[in-house]
């Protein structure tokens, strides 16, 4: 088995973050009048050396090492959010150099299992969660009303940014249909848990293909195929890029199943029970860390 036989590493980033670099985020509304970097920093100082814990925790139960990346390299620092989702897969490439099998989680992921990923899921291929990223799934139920009384452009506007999955599902489109390959396959991985072998993950090639990328991209910009109220949307993003790779280069992937890629939103009550009750990796996206170790049965510090 992987995890008995194999090297294997658990790897995490932190790095803190402020107004002047950090996305909007239409998912989730945060309280307080706080901004949603300002209450990004705040859950991170409070829970951080908890993050770190049920991390090294879930590394032992893997018989994985644990390492946690905090000095992040100066030539990743032109917009830190993106930098830092860049900069992880430069150093999945140099991990790959080290290790059998690396599993990658953002650090706002809290392990809620002793199940080994290494164990779990096939480890020669790429193992990551991708949404089908259609209207259907996409859109709010206001983003719907709206677009029945708004024109495209003003519904776009006002109610989408460049961060919605639609918009990033369009970009791939956009880019793969520049390299003529026509799709309609709206997918698009969220790279906050990646896992794989060290000769599946490779093949992702993600810092030196970026040029390609980078120019694939402007080109679609210029051809602007979809219309200027989502054109305005594209621009250099880690998911995008990561899901135009693995469709243009054909790499085979695994779409794991939503409770190791659990997300967390804007759920509450019983939705947020019901979201947290198989969950065994939860990606904390609304950083409401305290609602996970209550409902998961951790005990406060």
């Amino acid at each position: 088995m992987y995890g008995d036989t194999m090297k294997n590493l658990i790897f995490s980033i932190f790095s803190p973050i402020n107004d002047n670099n950090t996305r909007s985020n239409s998912f989730f509304h945060v309280g307080d009048h706080l901004s949603k970097a300002q209450y990004s920093l705040k859950q991170f100082s409070a829970h951080k050396q908890k993050l770190i814990d049920v991390k090294q925790k879930y590394a032992e139960h893997c018989n994985a090492d644990f390492v946690l990346v905090e000095n992040i390299d100066q030539h990743f620092y032109s917009d830190q959010f993106d930098s830092i989702n860049f900069y992880k897969h430069y150093l999945i490439e140099q991990y790959c150099e080290q290790y059998d099998n690396i599993l990658y989680l953002d650090f706002d992921v809290i392990p809620t299992t002793e199940l080994s990923f290494f164990d779990t899921f096939d480890m020669h291929t790429v193992n990551v969660h991708a949404i089908d990223c259609n209207k259907q799934n996409t859109w709010t139920a206001g983003q719907v009303e709206a677009s029945k009384r708004e024109t495209y452009q003003h519904l776009f506007n006002q109610h989408f940014d460049r961060y919605h999955m639609y918009c990033k599902a369009k970009c791939k489109l956009a880019m793969l249909h520049m390299d003529d390959i026509n799709s309609n396959d709206h997918h698009v991985a969220n790279t906050g848990i990646i896992g794989g072998s060290s000769q599946a993950l490779s093949q992702i090639q993600m810092i030196g293909r970026m040029n390609e990328c980078m120019n694939t991209l402007q080109t679609a910009v210029e051809e602007n195929m979809f219309g200027e109220e989502i054109t305005q949307y594209f621009f250099a993003n880690n998911e995008t890029f990561y899901s135009y790779i693995l469709d243009k280069y054909q790499i085979k992937w695994n779409n794991i199943t939503p409770d190791w890629h659990t997300m967390l939103f804007d759920q509450q009550g019983y939705k947020l029970q019901h979201d947290l009750y198989n969950a065994k990796l939860v990606h904390v996206i609304n950083k409401n860390f305290q609602d996970v170790w209550q409902l998961k049965g951790y005990v406060n510090d």
